[in-house]
């Protein structure tokens, strides 16, 4: 659930946490629902995951499950930051995987590189704009931000975008509704200009929350002080990254266009 929300920040600023269920937090029930509404999508094709029925349904189940398991991530948690990534941008900003990363790597432990996650949306003006994310699961906040800026430097020079949106159009489903558009957008022919005014770059931060483990229910209380120490975080995330935030202004800097900029968005664990 949506704790809090501001669009109108820069970077924008969201708080999610499920809450409790007889004075424990609800970290098997958000498990679950994450894994039986979005490891289908976060893992297959879209091919495979649009030839779904009931049939078939839990055999894909189980073989999303078996890809997700099978990578060295998943020892180090690390594939669950991206499936909870996922189901957040589709559940609250109707976004659509471009490509599961799991599901084109070339072998069950070799780490796809680049984002952690490749999405598209359907921006106000009709637009295509391109969510590359990112997210880290760590026990301390400060970890996790210090990680995820070190991510964020690795993907912004002109050749690391350009590699990552050659392989992201060399493995699009041909099937995908977004395929020609996504693929028009990511030639090589169109400029790295106009493809960075369409980039949205969500960031999931997950950490062990003092403020969860004081509580046992949710009260107003609680979430007064669980957004206080989100916004503490936030205000460490937006010093942290003031020179990605360059990057991107630079690229608008002959433009009257507002940037799109990076969202921002926290769970407790």
């Amino acid at each position: 659930m949506q704790r809090a929300s501001d669009e109108a920040r820069a970077p924008k600023f969201s708080v999610y946490c499920v809450g409790y269920e007889q004075k424990r937090w609800r970290a098997e029930e958000m498990v679950k629902d994450f894994f039986r509404r979005h490891l289908n999508s976060f893992a297959l094709s879209y091919t495979e995951w649009e030839s779904i029925d009931g049939d078939s349904a839990a055999d894909a189940l189980a073989r999303s499950a078996r890809m997700v398991n099978n990578t060295d991530k998943y020892e180090r948690r690390g594939e669950f930051g991206e499936l909870f990534l996922h189901g957040i941008l589709r559940d609250f900003y109707g976004a659509e995987p471009a490509v599961s990363k799991i599901y084109y790597e070339d072998g069950p432990n070799e780490t796809a590189k680049g984002f952690d996650s490749i999405h598209v949306a359907v921006n106000p003006e009709g637009d295509l704009d391109l969510w590359l994310g990112e997210a880290k699961l760590y026990q301390s906040m400060s970890g996790a931000i210090t990680e995820i800026i070190k991510s964020l430097n690795d993907h912004i020079s002109n050749d690391f975008l350009r590699r990552e949106f050659l392989a992201v159009t060399n493995k699009l489903d041909e099937n995908w509704p977004y395929a020609s558009r996504l693929s028009e957008l990511l030639d090589e022919n169109t400029s790295l200009d106009l493809i960075i005014d369409r980039i949205v770059m969500p960031v999931l931060l997950t950490y062990q929350s003092e403020t969860v483990q004081k509580y046992e229910r949710v009260t107003s209380e609680y979430e007064v002080e669980l957004v206080g120490e989100a916004e503490a975080a936030w205000q460490d995330f937006k010093t942290s990254c003031l020179p990605i935030f360059m990057w991107k202004s630079t690229s608008w800097s002959s433009r009257s266009r507002t940037p799109r900029g990076f969202g921002k968005s926290l769970t407790r664990l």
